[in-house]
C-alpha cells in the first residue's frame, strides 16, 4: 500500500512539473478560430475614415436579407448607395437607385471558419457599368495573419487580421474581423478599384 502511494505522489508531482513548464512559457495550447456570423435587419456599423478625398464618417446598416443574382445576400445601405453580400460576406454588388454600377462574377467569398495561417484565392470577373460597360478579371489571393488586439474609437478588439493581395493589378487591402462585432473593426486599402483608404471602427449596434 506504501508503494502505491509513493507512486501516486510521483505521478502527481511529474504533472504538476509539466503543468508548471506551460505556466512559465506563457504558451496556449487553444486554437483561435471565429465561424460565419449572422447578420440580421438593423445590425449597423459606424467608420471614421480617410481617403484620397479627405475624412469622412460613414454608417453601413443591414437592411434585409434577400436573394441577389440567384444568391442569398444581405442588402447594406451606406449612405445613398446600397450593397449587396454573400452569407458568407462576400462582396456582391454595389447598387445606386435601380441600377448595378458594380458586379462581381463570382462573388469574392471570405472562407471560415478564420484561423491564423489559412489562406485561399478566388478569380472574379468584376464588372463596372457605367456609361460603357469595363470587365475585369482579377484573382485575389487571402492570408489570415495574426489573431491580436485592435485599438479602436469604438474600443478594443480581439480580430483576426486578414490580407488580400490581387495578382494582376498590385492592389492590396487588409481587414481587422472581430465576432464581437461581427464585422471589421478596421480596414487598409491601397490602389483598389475604391482607391486608397483606411477606415476605423467609431460605434456599432446588434439587434
Amino acid at each position: 500500500m506504501a508503494h502505491r502511494v509513493i507512486a501516486v505522489l510521483l505521478v502527481a508531482l511529474s504533472l504538476a512539473g509539466l503543468t508548471a513548464g506551460c505556466g512559465m512559457t506563457g504558451e496556449s495550447r487553444m486554437v483561435q478560430l471565429a465561424e460565419r456570423p449572422e447578420w440580421v435587419a438593423g445590425d449597423s456599423w459606424t467608420y471614421r475614415g480617410r481617403g484620397k478625398d479627405g475624412a469622412y464618417t460613414i454608417t453601413r446598416k443591414v437592411l434585409r436579407e434577400g436573394v441577389f443574382e440567384g444568391r442569398a445576400a444581405y442588402e447594406i445601405e451606406a449612405g445613398d448607395v446600397r450593397y449587396w453580400y454573400t452569407k458568407q460576406l462576400g462582396y456582391l454588388a454595389r447598387v445606386s437607385g435601380d441600377k448595378t454600377v458594380r458586379l462581381a462574377a463570382p462573388p469574392e467569398d471570405w472562407q471560415w471558419p478564420l484561423q491564423v495561417g489559412k489562406s485561399w484565392s478566388a478569380t472574379v470577373t468584376w464588372v463596372d457599368r457605367g456609361e460603357q460597360e469595363r470587365r475585369f478579371v482579377l484573382t485575389g489571393v487571402w492570408t489570415v495573419e495574426a489573431y491580436e488586439d485592435v485599438k479602436t474609437a469604438a474600443g478594443t478588439f480581439k480580430a483576426f487580421k486578414v490580407s488580400r493581395h490581387e495578382i494582376e493589378s498590385g492592389a492590396a487591402q487588409e481587414f481587422w474581423y472581430s465576432a464581437a462585432v461581427k464585422g471589421w473593426v478596421k480596414v487598409r486599402s491601397r490602389d483598389t478599384a475604391d482607391g486608397s483608404y483606411e477606415e476605423e471602427l467609431t460605434a456599432y449596434q446588434m439587434k
